[in-house]
């Protein structure tokens, strides 16, 4: 079965909750949660605004159909959506174009500020999706990295768009350091003037990666894809199977016969995407797989080396070294004091 509802409806389908259990600081009125629990599943949105022009949005759903949600002819802000888990299919529509863009956990859409004709939200997915959003003022941009009278750099032009233009809008692979910023935001421990301060360091630590990250890309220095948006999805869709095997994954032949692409594109996408082989991305997800179960204090060393797909401990003991620095063992250890 599937759900079809406007972008109005939808946000019908949220209420403040009255419930404590759902009140991350219900001291604070400018920290807002909002729950469903009914026609479209579970879900729940909480909005912090954190001050004038910087909205922090964190938001969990539990699907129990597919949802489609239609918006149309509206404005928005500059954005960016950070996805945790979970998959959605974006469709922007307008009278001369149409560009499907495929986002799940681990990747992020960040679109400019302007107007869009329409856009179809496609969550075929029930799994738990989780996202972090936030909404910045083109103003706040300006008395980030404007000058003295507000003008930005060139290379941001395009991100602030005239109230006619249709957004600009870019997909990327969430790195490490992005994920650790998401969590904290998510974990926050703290409360009131603490947690606002703390927050907003973490949502402005974020934006200055992502705008250092957009500057590269428009001065041309962030090497663009060459793949075909198809192909790209199809290497995303690789990444993902490797993920679900880190223990057992297929070879390389099968692995591109698997997503329906020839070794060689296939190759080349990780290494446009991730900026590695795909044997170095198999790799990297390992040995921080093996760092997490580590950290859990549950498994010998041995143990943990088999978990993630080595055969041999020696093997899995430099591996682990050359990335951190460190032996599990000693790293295992330090993790206990």
């Amino acid at each position: 079965m599937t759900i079809s509802l406007t972008f109005r409806e939808f946000l019908e389908q949220y209420q403040e909750s009255e419930e404590d259990s759902l009140h991350f600081d219900a001291s604070d009125r400018l920290d807002i949660t909002q729950q469903h629990n009914g026609k479209i599943g579970q879900a729940w949105r909480r909005s912090i605004q954190l001050r004038e022009g910087i909205l922090l949005l964190v938001c969990g759903a539990q699907h129990c159909d597919r949802l489609l949600v239609n918006r149309t002819e509206y404005k928005q802000e500059l954005q960016w959506h950070f996805f945790l888990s979970g998959k959605q299919l974006n469709t922007y529509s307008s009278s001369y174009k149409q560009t499907s863009l495929s986002l799940g956990g681990g990747r992020y859409i960040f679109t400019g500020s302007g107007v869009e004709d329409r856009l179809l939200y496609d969550c075929s997915d029930t799994e738990l999706f989780l996202e972090v959003e936030i909404i910045l003022q083109p103003e706040v941009l300006r008395s980030f990295i404007g000058d003295s009278s507000g003008e930005l750099p060139k290379s941001f032009n395009p991100l602030v768009g005239a109230s006619d233009h249709n957004c600009y809008k870019r997909v990327g692979e969430t790195t490490p350091i992005v994920n650790a910023i998401l969590h904290q935001i998510i974990q926050c421990p703290y409360q009131g003037l603490t947690k606002r301060m703390y927050l907003e360091g973490k949502a402005t630590e974020l934006m200055a990666l992502m705008l250092e990250e957009e500057a590269a890309v428009q001065q041309g220095d962030f090497k663009a894809a060459l793949l075909q948006p198809d192909q790209l999805d199809r290497v995303y869709y690789a990444k993902e199977i490797l993920l679900e095997k880190l223990n057992n994954p297929p070879s390389l032949m099968e692995l591109a016969r698997q997503v329906g692409m020839c070794d060689y594109n296939l190759k080349r996408g990780f290494k446009e995407i991730f900026g590695t082989t795909v044997f170095g991305y198999l790799r990297d997800r390992r040995l921080e797989k093996a760092q997490q179960l580590l950290l859990e204090q549950k498994m010998t060393v041995a143990l943990v080396a088999r978990a993630v797909g080595y055969d041999s401990p020696t093997s899995f003991t430099t591996a682990f070294k050359r990335k951190f620095g460190v032996n599990p063992k000693a790293y295992q250890i330090s993790a206990r004091k």
